[in-house]
């Protein structure tokens, strides 16, 4: 089989292409195109299969992570929404629980309404919580409400209906009404997005979703049409915010709110098989790019999922999302003075265009390639192999002019800059462990991205983790991931019921029938039946809590061990747990997943892009410049051992080996660094 995985970040677009049957891996990775994205991700492929002499039609499947809603999200530029919501819960998206980001902070900024009240209406009719209905639908009132929001400006509409998770009667039919009234609006409902119990939550989902389709749809659709264009006949598929692939089709339209991190989520993924690889359990995946951070945390072998996931701004999201810290710090990062004259970095960024100063394509800002840059740990020669050149000396003269704002030298003012960066990060990696408690002396940290082999090692020694791992191809690491990715449908049935008064059969029966549609899914997506698996899991929590702990399970087992286990989880995520105490199920959960193909990918053929050599690099354990080896990173070969002070090129990635830091090339062309033993 071949594919192709393509992830388009902010400044970079990265593509992988495998054939499985010849064992070959191919990257490529070209400049993105934020106005638009399709164009950048055509080059990337068309070169790809040029080079290895195939035809459009010779590729079986292509993999995409995009960042499309996750800038919508950051940028808050959401398509007009609106609502159609039951009788008296019209305003439920704008009270919300009343809950601030920042408690103390009288100058806070409220959270944004996506759908203002002008677009919002509500509609007689009840669902009572046993699902009976109470009151009819009133559908000429509907009717009239469709057309107002329509009239309004209204893109799409979210049908959010009061516990339509136990009964989506209403619901359906408004959908219905909606496709009657206004054929060219979107429409999605609650029930449809979400089964949380909870109204708040539930409505904001489809809200997101609502306010997201008409954008992502169509840029799928002229990506479609464009791979079509081109002769490509592959399947297009689309990761969501869990890990999982989903067709192009379904990412359109009910998934839309699952793409909030559909980038990010491939390195997390990438992180998985590669300690799968290695036999190496525990990692704190780091992907910076040019305008992120993405860290993730695979703990025994297996990502986490989150299932209470709050956007930047504080709107909830609760869906199935990996556990995934994205913070505005990577290469194209943009340095500023505060008003108290403190330096700062990010979370803007020069993007791809104009890109940082020394791009010489238009940007005057100075950023952290620009510090690099300045401390020679980037090759005045350029990126990408000699194909984007570097000016140091516009990145001296930026970098000069910020440095003489705060009263530093050239040099401390560099090192400043990529040191703030890095804080950043040691932070964002430090919230996501505390979140369940894990030590960071038990971890590796996986530094992909094509920067994040820069900071690697300083921030292993300020976060005490004991080993670094660059791949093989850091620079395509989330792009590799796609490849390794399987399609996956996460479903749920909320449920309350106390544990002491348990009847199996019960959760069972909501399991069996969640496993059926998700066997279901998965054969619609034209999965063989011998490729298809379904993971259980349940909701627990102890009466009066709030919020449960979802808790993996198989088929037939006792409870008293899945009880064991939670009390066992609840200890080590939140310091205390209280086997006696009353328990409670809120809900069943189902995975469906397809078995990926060749997750343990080929190696890559490698060409030697530069001659290596040497030149004068600026450390901080040294306070100065020293005379430091430059290796090409595929002279390297399995078992040969480097000694610190290095810098390890190759045409996606810069890897920085500082004094007193080793590293080993593995088997598989892994580097592993460690701290030198004296």
């Amino acid at each position: 089989m071949r594919r192709i995985g393509v992830d388009t970040g902010g400044t970079f677009t990265d593509c992988v292409l495998v054939d499985d049957e010849a064992g070959v891996l191919l990257v490529e990775k070209v400049p993105s195109q934020p106005a638009s994205p399709d164009a950048a991700i055509l080059d990337g492929i068309s070169r790809l299969i040029a080079r290895a002499g195939l035809a459009p039609e010779d590729i079986d499947a292509v993999m995409h992570g995009t960042t499309i809603a996750t800038n919508v999200v950051i940028e808050e530029a959401y398509a007009p929404a609106g609502v159609l919501a039951t009788s008296g819960c019209r305003d439920v998206i704008e009270i919300g629980t009343q809950q601030r980001l920042r408690p103390y902070d009288l100058l806070h900024r409220p959270k944004p309404v996506l759908a203002p009240r002008n677009r919002r209406a509500e509609i007689a009719g009840r669902i009572a919580a046993d699902g009976s209905e109470v009151e009819p639908l009133d559908e000429a009132a509907a009717r009239a409400a469709i057309r107002l929001l329509v009239a309004e400006g209204s893109a799409a509409i979210a049908v959010t209906g009061l516990f339509s998770f136990m009964n989506p009667a209403h619901e359906r039919r408004l959908v219905e009404l909606v496709a009657e009234e206004a054929a060219g609006v979107y429409c999605i409902a609650s029930s449809d997005v979400s089964r949380e119990p909870r109204e708040y939550p539930r409505f904001m989902a489809a809200t997101v979703n609502a306010a997201l389709a008409p954008l992502l749809d169509p840029y799928v659709r002229r990506l479609q049409h464009r791979l079509s264009d081109a002769g490509f006949r592959a399947e297009l598929y689309i990761i969501q915010s869990s890990g999982g692939l989903a067709t192009a089709l379904r990412s359109m339209g009910e998934r839309a709110h699952n793409l909030v991190l559909s980038g990010p989520a491939a390195g997390v993924v990438a992180g998985v098989v590669t300690g799968a690889m290695l036999r190496v359990r525990n990692l704190v995946t780091l992907d910076v790019g040019g305008t992120s951070a993405d860290i993730g945390i695979v703990a025994e072998g297996e990502a986490r999922l989150r299932f209470d996931m709050s956007l930047p701004n504080g709107l909830p999201l609760h869906v199935a999302n990996l556990e995934i810290e994205t913070i505005g710090a990577g290469g194209g990062s943009i340095a500023w003075i505060d008003g108290g004259g403190a330096l700062q970095v990010g979370p803007q960024s020069a993007g791809a265009y104009p890109g940082p100063v020394c791009f010489g394509l238009g940007g005057d800002k100075p950023t952290v390639t620009d510090a690099q840059l300045v401390l020679r740990r980037l090759s005045p020669a350029g990126l990408l192999g000699g194909g984007l050149k570097l000016d140091r000396d516009a990145a001296c003269a930026a970098v000069g002019g910020l440095a003489a704002q705060v009263g530093l030298g050239l040099e401390q003012a560099a090192l400043g800059i990529v040191s703030v960066m890095e804080a950043n990060m040691a932070g964002a990696i430090l919230r996501s462990a505390a979140r369940h408690g894990d030590n960071l002396r038990e971890f590796t940290l996986v530094a992909a991205g094509g920067a994040g082999g820069l900071s690697a090692v300083a921030l292993a020694k300020a976060l005490q983790i004991p080993r670094v791992l660059i791949p093989p191809h850091p620079g395509l690491f989330s792009a590799a991931g796609l490849l390794s990715a399987e399609l996956r449908h996460d479903l749920s049935q909320p449920m309350l019921v106390d544990a002491a008064r348990l009847e199996v059969s019960e959760i069972e029966a909501s399991q069996a029938e969640l496993e059926r549609r998700a066997l279901r899914n998965l054969e619609i997506d034209g999965i063989p039946e011998d490729r298809r698996r379904c993971d259980h899991a349940l909701d627990v929590r102890y009466f009066g809590q709030e919020y449960a702990v979802t808790i993996p399970t198989s088929p037939g087992e006792a409870f008293h061990e899945i009880l064991a286990r939670f009390h066992e989880m609840h200890e080590k995520t939140y310091g205390h747990s209280a086997p006696d105490a009353q328990v409670e199920v809120t809900a069943a959960r189902v995975v469906g997943r397809s078995l990926a193909d060749g997750r343990d990918l080929p190696s890559a053929s490698h060409a030697p892009h530069g001659a290596g050599g040497r030149r004068e690099v600026w450390f901080e354990e040294s306070g100065c410049y020293l005379d430091t080896p430059v290796l090409e990173r595929f002279s390297l070969r399995p078992g040969q051992t480097v000694a610190g002070p290095a810098i390890i090129e190759q045409i996606d990635a810069t890897t920085v080996l500082p004094p007193g830091w080793s590293a080993v090339v593995d088997e598989r062309d892994c580097i592993m660094m460690e701290e030198a033993t004296s």
